[in-house]
């Protein structure tokens, strides 16, 4: 994209959010209730509120943790929930702290501190919340002037070309530094050679790494009604940017990237602002008797896509992608029915009312560019809910064959009723390995971390942490990746908790 076609873009990427936004209060006092609540259920403490800006511990370690094992678990996720006093209705809105477990013969050290985004500082300021958010807004809330007002980079990280980045959904990434996890700022990528950059267009929390070493990602303006997609080098160089208008506009939270195509679902959650919208989510309608559109477009050549039907559904996420020489893609995904755990559960539980939506179920699609069909197929037994896929990342956007995710099974529930089995799951055998977590642990995303020197998909370890409720302590277990069901060979334990994250990436030492 020429220079004058970056600046255009700008203009409409960086409209204002609509005045709408500027919600009522609901005049509750959230704080209270969840405290209540965590008195009757424990492990809500998972959702409870950070306490300090800033840690830092050598963990206690148990088992054999291998030395061939040396790198680094960076993380983030909502962790600050309450903000002088004001407890946020949703989970997604909790300022993010940013985690970083270093590993290094047999050692594990952990810090964490808390992003100083523009919110946070304007928040802290003013000494009060400020901001509406996914769902409801404080009293006398501030009017918003764009996504970044009220971006936390909470949701994932991407370290690419020795870069840190902390992500949102609809913002800019956060730079920070990769030693200390002091903030940079918001990073903007540039041009090569310098010059124009996509300042203030969104840049989603789900990036894809090519085999090429070069990023795609997209991101959406919901008032703009637009699509944006990103093409960054394996310098860190923008190498390419487009838009594609979407109407009616939904809340895309992931997509999938093969040798040829990006592919973005579109769940019929149509974005309808309302003046009298309690939050964002507020702004749009789940209509279930519209399709679920499916976006196709040629990385060589964004203008090119077109659209395909699927029946309506909500994914968050995504395990992979990959094309044949046919021009079949085969991909995955973590299926809903529905929005529901978006719009209830995770505003619920900020209340401590453990009112969990329609779980989501493995589903593999199949999608022919010649013919320009889609199918989808469910890939697990039946009574299996799944969320936070995740793959072998030398395998990212080529054919790969396992799977690892959290799951739950409806035979055999935790007490806290959410996610509690890693799995290991074998594409082409359907063979699935699984590792149940005890009921006072809360298990979040684990991650494939692969052997020196091994083939992809061959050997390696699975890493993953995961809040323990009932003792206040916050855990990172390690799996052999083919013995998962034999549970973990080694952990490392540190002396506090913190609210459960979200995303986190594997960087090898």
């Amino acid at each position: 994209m020429h220079r004058r076609q970056f600046t255009k873009l700008l203009a409409l990427m960086a409209c204002p959010l609509p005045a709408s936004v500027l919600a009522q209060s609901d005049g509750e006092n959230w704080t209270e209730m969840f405290a209540e609540a965590v008195r009757e259920y424990p492990w809500l403490a998972a959702w409870g509120n950070v306490e300090q800006d800033r840690y830092e511990a050598d963990a206690v370690v148990r088992g054999n943790w291998p030395e061939a094992l040396q790198g680094v678990v960076y993380r983030t996720g909502p962790a600050q929930h309450e903000i002088f006093g004001y407890r946020n209705r949703h989970w997604f809105d909790g300022n993010g702290m940013v985690h970083a477990w270093r590993i290094d013969g047999g050692g594990v050290r952990h810090q964490a501190r808390l992003i100083e985004t523009l919110k946070l500082q304007a928040e802290r300021a003013a000494g009060r919340a400020l901001y509406s958010g996914l769902s409801g807004a404080p009293p006398g809330q501030a009017g918003l002037t764009g996504p970044n007002d009220v971006n936390s980079g909470n949701t994932s990280v991407l370290f690419h070309h020795d870069r840190l980045l902390a992500l949102w959904e609809a913002g800019s990434p956060y730079e920070i530094d990769a030693e200390t996890l002091e903030t940079r700022g918001i990073y903007n990528f540039e041009e090569p050679g310098g010059g124009s950059s996509m300042r203030g267009a969104p840049f989603s929390a789900h990036p894809r790494v090519d085999v090429d070493g070069s990023v795609w990602n997209f991101g959406y303006a919901s008032a703009a009604g637009l699509l944006v997609f990103w093409h960054i080098g394996a310098d860190g160089a923008l190498r390419k940017a487009g838009r594609i208008a979407v109407d009616p506009m939904t809340m895309p939270h992931d997509f999938v990237v093969t040798e040829k195509h990006l592919v973005i679902l579109l769940p019929p959650f149509h974005f309808r602002p309302a003046a009298d919208a309690m939050g964002f989510l507020d702004m749009h309608e789940w209509r279930p008797q519209d399709p679920c559109r499916v976006l196709v477009v040629d990385k060589n050549d964004f203008s090119s896509h077109y659209f395909l039907e699927l029946p309506a559904q909500w994914i968050f996420h995504f395990g992979n992608a990959w094309e044949d020489r046919s021009g079949v893609i085969r991909f995955d995904g973590a299926r809903a029915p529905d929005p529901s755990i978006m719009t209830q559960t995770f505003t619920e539980i900020m209340r401590g009312n453990p009112d969990y939506g329609r779980a989501a179920r493995h589903y593999g699609y199949r999608l022919d560019t010649r013919a320009r069909t889609i199918s989808e197929e469910s890939m697990l037994e039946p009574g299996v809910f799944t969320e936070f896929p995740s793959i072998d990342p030398r395998v990212g956007c080529r054919q790969y064959r396992k799977l690892v995710f959290l799951s739950q099974s409806e035979a055999d529930l935790a007490e806290h009723g959410t996610l509690n089995e890693v799995n290991l799951f074998d594409i082409e055998s359907g063979r699935r390995d699984w590792f149940r977590y005890p009921d006072t642990q809360i298990p979040e995303e684990h991650l494939y971390a692969p052997r020196p020197g091994s083939e992809p998909e061959s050997g390696g370890w699975i890493l993953g942490t995961a809040f323990d409720w009932r003792r206040g302590r916050h855990i990172i277990n390690l799996f052999n990746a083919e013995g998962i069901a034999d549970g973990p060979v080694a952990s490392a334990e540190l002396p506090y908790a913190i609210p459960l994250g979200l995303h986190g990436k594997f960087v090898t030492g």
